[in-house]
């Protein structure tokens, strides 16, 4: 299997669909300014989307340094999991020169990108022919522990946990919030 060629565009799957989207992009942009130019970020909120982004850098050198430094880090309770884009972005493509104005959407579907860079299949396909539902089924399992323990962990690398579904408590009414704010730590000079 060939692997996909650097790219100025990041691809970042595994966030979590239940944060704002300007949310995510906030956080995305503070993770990622440090590596370099950060041009746009794509995070949509389509169903087929959801829980995934896009982040186009100024240079690949920027994009590899985020790649290798942030796959696998914490995001809202969450690692991220991140590989190059399989095409250019829109974005790279008007800087260099290479986006045909006359065929503005015009793009290959991404099975088509696949089997252009010698990725054979999706996900899907490469596990019905290999057979390996049981190897499938054991990471799933794997992969439920691990956000298990990511929820029950509140030491995130970025954000808050997600929001917890309050229990019922005992006589079967659930829990009202206090509408009391305490502050503290405040200086003298406020009253």
């Amino acid at each position: 299997m060939a692997s996909i060629p650097p790219n100025q565009t990041i691809y970042i799957r595994n966030l979590n669909d239940k944060i704002p989207k300007d949310v995510l992009k906030q956080a995305l942009y503070g993770l990622c300014i440090a590596y370099g130019q950060v041009l746009d970020i794509v995070a949509l909120k389509t169903m087929k989307m959801r829980g995934q982004a896009f982040i186009v850098f100024g240079d690949i050198t920027a994009a590899t340094a985020a790649l290798r430094q942030l796959n696998g880090r914490k995001i809202f309770t969450r690692p991220m999991q991140i590989e190059y884009a399989l095409s250019k972005s829109t974005l790279v493509a008007q800087n260099d020169g290479t986006y045909r104005f006359d065929q503005p959407n015009q793009h290959m579907s991404a099975k088509q990108r696949k089997q252009q860079l010698g990725i054979i299949g999706d996900a899907r396909e490469k596990r019905r022919q290999s057979n390996a539902d049981d190897e499938h089924a054991a990471k799933r399992r794997t992969t439920e522990a691990q956000d298990r323990i990511a929820e029950e962990s509140s030491d995130d690398d970025i954000g808050p946990a997600a929001p917890r579904k309050q229990s019922p408590s005992k006589t079967g009414t659930a829990e009202r919030p206090s509408s009391t704010l305490f502050v503290t730590n405040l200086p003298d000079t406020v009253s």
